[in-house]
Formats: structure tokens, C-alpha cells, sequence
């Protein structure tokens, strides 16, 4: 028993002490840091509203595509270089003659309602493209009118082209719509159909709930997919609320009522920069601003069918001085049509900057002089009685009148009168009809850099080519490079085009506009880098993070040990 009591005694100071020691280290004084964290909600703001989530209609709105990029797939995806990687599909193979493209679904690939991905459901949407009465936008339905969809297996699917397209692979990250849904719905139908608030998707999130106001979609919720076969999002939560104007958005992110900001005008953006505990990422964008010149005789302006008067125009801009003191510096100096970073870019050409003095004598040897011309009432550049003035037109919106009326102020140092005409509508209403003198534009070149839709002669009177441009030796080098799937060909016969343009001038690149995201600075592990479409500025979104949580610091081991 003496033993025993010993025994017990023992025990009892070892338990005191242990308790001791582990009560010590519960209100011991530690040293802690905060850590990203998993779960949480982030809010983000959009001016404007979405009006169809459907991957096939969403390409007309940057609102839509926002939602439509995070909910459905493509077979493929487009990388921050343009290049087309797996995403549906695992796999495909291109056959020799560049002709047939077979594709292999991946195994894993489910709808959210759980059904599986098929070749059916490829068929499905591409019909839809296909379909005469498709209401999307025209140049979807013409990328897939000439391609024949053969289902092979469940997991096959094989296109037939009727000759080899080298940038084929762009429109293959078009995303896919469930044909055990849709199917009997027509292409005419899809505006009106239910799913586009119900829709049904294969992507990293899943709409959980879309409310309603006076003006349309007020917000959409979402939550990461359970069926998703990619990396599951840290966030719990995503959700998409909706303002009329920048003003009303921007006094949301004050209040703390969202953690991002998207689609801000110009203006709202500056005074974005400068709001406490916010971060500003700007990402470079696959388009570029350019001014087309309507080289058509009948255009009414003679004298910019010849290239040493679109040469003194050139001369007489200050490109950097716009980009500067228009743009805040929210933009990259553009000397060609084709966007840096890419394969297809020719760091070699170089457009000149400001020169007037050259400019004159360009326009002396052109055999223009100066002289008071009706109705102006100063010196203009004239030649035959014909002055040097036009009008250019800029969309109506945004930015673009303010750079419009920068370009026209330093023309006007030149002695070239140009009147500015914001106009709504510029594509359809005035460049698809040719009814212009000069607009500014902003061209978009995603995925695969072929321009022949923008610059070849055949499209000059039915098509995208609204310049009119027809070059012989152009349209030879851009149909070989459309045909060919041979890189080191296609690179070779792109930096001829950029020189034989820098040289004709067919329009003038201006900058390249560089996209402005507004981040809260709680919102963490963002990554952004190059983007084709705003919506990509999500591509990392599966990191982001919201939360924290606090966890002792581990001490450095000591080096002396």
C-alpha cells in the first residue's frame, strides 16, 4: 500500500506539471501570421447587365461572357499566347492534308446535371451554329458553315473541312450546349429559351440562383461545380452583382458592398486608382486600335487612296503623346496588326513617330501644295482643287471620341482639316456598308493571329476587310499562310505582310488597349497576364482567395545546430 501511495503521489505532481506546462503554452504570448484561407465570398461588380447564359450567344456581350466562360466548356481552351490546349477533349489528331480533325472526349467529362459528355452533344451545337436563322453573331456560323460533324463514338467526334483552315482550332472552344436538354430546340429559339436563366453547364461553377429587377438580371450566384473534373475553386461562393453606371458601382466598392469592379468607363477607372486598400491590375489585351482609311475611289476622299498622304498622316500623329495624356498610359504603342507576344509579331517593323517636316515634303513630292480652299477658311494641303480633309468616325462611346479628337488637333498642325463624327453603331451602320472616309476601330485577334478575313482583297466588298485594301502579293502570302499548318511558313510569310503593310499603310496602328481589373485588396493569390477577352481575366480565379486564418510561426531552425 506504501507503494502505491508513492506511486500515486508521483502521478499526480507529473499530471500538475503537464498541466502546467500545457497551460503555459495556451496563454504564453506566440507568434502568429495570417494565411489565405479556403471558403469565403467574393463579390464582384459589372456595369451593364447579362441577358443570355448561352455559350453560343454570349460572344456578343463582354456581361455575358463573363458568366457563360465560368459555367461552360470547350473542347479546347485558348492560352494567354492564343494557343489552343485540352479542355473537353483529351485529345485530337489532324490529319495530313489538313482536312480532318478527330477529337476524344475526355472520360470524366459531365454535365452539371450529371449526364456525361457525348459526340452528340459536339453535333448538337454545332448544328445550332450552322443553322441559317442562328441569331448569334454572324462570324460564329461562318466559321463552322463549311465543316461536317461526324460523331464516331461517345467519345469521337471527327470535323471535315472542305479545305485546310489553319486557324481552325479558335473556333473550337466555342462552348457546348447539353443536347439531352435542348434537344428540338431550334437556333431561332435560343434567345427566348428558359435555359438561358436555367442554364446547364460542364464548367468549374454552377449558377445557384439569378434575381431579377426592374432593368433586368440584378445578380447571379454561383458555387463551384461537383462535376467538374478540373481544380475545385478555394471560394465557396461567386457572385455577379449587376449596376446601371460606373458612378453607382464605384460607390458600391466604397461601402464595401463588392470586392472587384469590371466594365468601368474610362473616367471612373482614374478615379478607382486612386481609392485606398485597392489594387489595380492591367493585363494586355489581343486587339489593337487602328485608324482605317476607306481606300475606295468613290469614298470621296481621292487623296487617301495614295500612300504618301496616309504616310504624312502617319507622320503627323504623336502616338505616344495620346497613349500618355488620352489614354493615362493604359495602352502599349502599336506598329503592327498583329499582337506582341505572339508568334506571328515581327519585332522588326517599326512605325516612325512624329515628323512634320517630313510629312510636308511627302505631300510636295506627291504633288500637293498649300492654298485657301472652299470652305476653309485657311491653307490646306490641296492638290487639282481637291483638298486633304475628311471625316472620321469613332463609336460614340468609351474612349474613342477623345482619342478621335487628339489625332484631328494634330492633324490640324499638319494643315489637314478632320472633322470627328461619333456615331453609334460604326461595324454595322457605316464600315459593313462602306459608307466612311476614316474610323477608328478596335479589332480583336484571338486565338490563331490569321488576318486574311481583315486584309485580303477578296473580302473587300463582302466581309471584314472594310479598308478595301487589294494587294496581289498580300493576298498570295495570307492564303498560304491560312492553308498551311507549317508554322515556320505561316511565321515567314507574316512578317512579309506586317512590312508590305507598314509600307501601304492600308490603316495606321495606334496602341494596343490594355484592360483595367479593380481589385479590393482582401482578394488574394490573384495571377492575371495576357487576355483575348475580359472574361479571362478569371483564368487563375480557381486560386483566389478571400478568407484568412490565422497560424503560429514556425521558428527557423538554428543554423549553428
Amino acid at each position: 500500500m506504501r507503494a502505491l501511495r508513492v506511486l500515486l503521489v508521483v502521478l499526480f505532481i507529473a499530471g500538475v506539471i503537464a498541466v502546467g506546462v500545457l497551460t503555459f503554452q495556451l496563454i504564453a504570448p506566440r507568434e502568429t501570421v495570417l494565411v489565405p484561407a479556403e471558403g469565403g465570398t467574393y463579390v464582384e461588380g459589372v456595369v451593364g447587365a447579362p441577358k443570355n447564359l448561352n455559350p453560343l450567344l454570349c460572344p456578343a456581350s463582354e456581361v455575358d461572357r463573363d458568366v457563360c466562360s465560368l459555367i461552360f466548356s470547350g473542347l479546347t481552351r485558348l492560352t494567354e499566347s492564343g494557343e489552343a490546349q485540352p479542355d473537353l477533349a483529351e485529345s485530337w489528331t489532324v490529319s495530313s492534308d489538313g482536312i480532318t480533325y478527330t477529337f476524344t472526349l475526355r472520360p470524366d467529362a459531365r454535365w452539371e446535371d450529371g449526364e456525361p459528355i457525348t459526340a452528340q452533344d459536339v453535333a448538337f451545337t454545332v448544328k445550332l451554329l450552322q443553322d441559317p436563322s442562328f441569331p448569334g453573331l454572324s462570324t460564329l456560323s461562318q466559321a463552322w458553315s463549311d465543316v461536317t460533324v461526324i460523331p464516331v463514338s461517345e467519345r469521337t467526334v471527327q470535323f471535315q473541312l472542305s479545305r485546310p483552315r489553319a486557324s481552325f482550332l479558335n473556333h473550337t472552344a466555342i462552348g457546348l450546349l447539353p443536347s439531352h436538354l435542348l434537344s428540338g430546340t431550334t437556333a431561332v429559339a435560343l434567345p427566348n429559351s428558359p435555359f438561358n436563366l436555367q442554364p446547364v453547364g460542364s464548367g468549374p461553377w454552377r449558377v445557384t440562383s439569378i434575381s431579377t429587377g426592374a432593368s433586368g438580371i440584378a445578380s447571379i450566384e454561383l458555387e463551384p461545380s461537383s462535376t467538374y473534373f478540373g481544380a475545385r475553386p478555394k471560394l465557396d461562393r461567386l457572385v455577379f452583382r449587376y449596376f446601371p453606371t460606373s458612378a453607382a458601382l464605384l460607390d458600391a466598392f466604397r461601402n464595401g458592398e463588392v470586392d472587384g469592379m469590371a466594365n468601368l468607363s474610362h473616367e471612373a477607372l482614374t478615379e478607382a486608382e486612386r481609392l485606398p486598400e485597392t489594387v489595380i491590375y492591367t493585363m494586355p489585351q489581343a486587339r489593337f486600335a487602328a485608324l482605317l482609311f476607306n481606300l475606295r475611289p468613290d469614298s470621296g476622299v481621292i487623296a487617301l487612296t495614295e500612300p504618301a498622304v496616309r504616310q504624312a498622316l502617319l507622320l503627323a500623329l504623336d502616338r505616344p503623346a495620346i497613349i500618355r495624356d488620352v489614354l493615362q498610359g493604359r495602352a502599349v504603342l502599336a506598329d503592327t496588326p498583329m499582337i506582341p507576344g505572339t508568334w506571328a509579331w515581327s519585332a522588326e517593323v517599326r512605325l516612325p513617330g512624329r515628323d512634320l517636316e517630313r510629312a510636308r515634303d511627302l505631300l510636295v513630292k506627291a504633288g500637293y501644295s498649300r492654298a485657301v480652299v472652299a470652305p476653309f477658311n485657311t491653307e490646306v494641303w490641296q492638290k487639282d482643287g481637291e483638298p486633304v480633309s475628311f471625316t472620321l468616325l469613332t463609336p460614340d462611346s468609351g474612349i474613342y471620341p477623345e482619342v478621335a479628337r487628339a489625332m484631328a488637333q494634330q492633324w490640324r498642325d499638319l494643315g489637314i482639316p478632320v472633322a470627328v463624327l461619333p456615331v453609334r453603331g460604326l461595324v454595322p451602320n457605316f464600315l459593313a456598308r462602306r459608307q466612311f472616309q476614316a474610323a477608328l476601330v478596335e479589332i480583336l485577334l484571338e486565338g490563331d493571329p490569321d488576318p486574311l478575313a481583315l486584309w485580303h482583297g477578296s473580302r473587300r466588298d463582302r466581309g471584314a476587310n472594310f479598308t478595301g485594301w487589294d494587294n496581289a502579293e498580300v493576298n498570295e502570302w495570307l492564303e498560304q499562310a491560312h492553308q498551311t499548318l507549317d508554322r515556320a511558313v505561316r511565321i515567314e510569310l507574316y512578317q512579309r505582310f506586317q512590312k508590305r503593310f507598314a509600307e501601304e499603310l492600308p490603316a495606321i496602328p495606334l496602341y494596343y488597349p490594355a484592360y483595367t481589373y479593380v481589385l479590393s485588396s482582401r482578394v488574394r493569390n490573384v495571377q492575371v497576364g495576357p487576355i483575348v477577352y475580359p472574361s479571362d481575366r478569371f483564368r487563375s480565379l480557381s486560386e483566389w482567395t478571400i478568407n484568412l486564418r490565422r497560424v503560429p510561426v514556425t521558428p527557423a531552425p538554428d543554423a549553428a545546430q
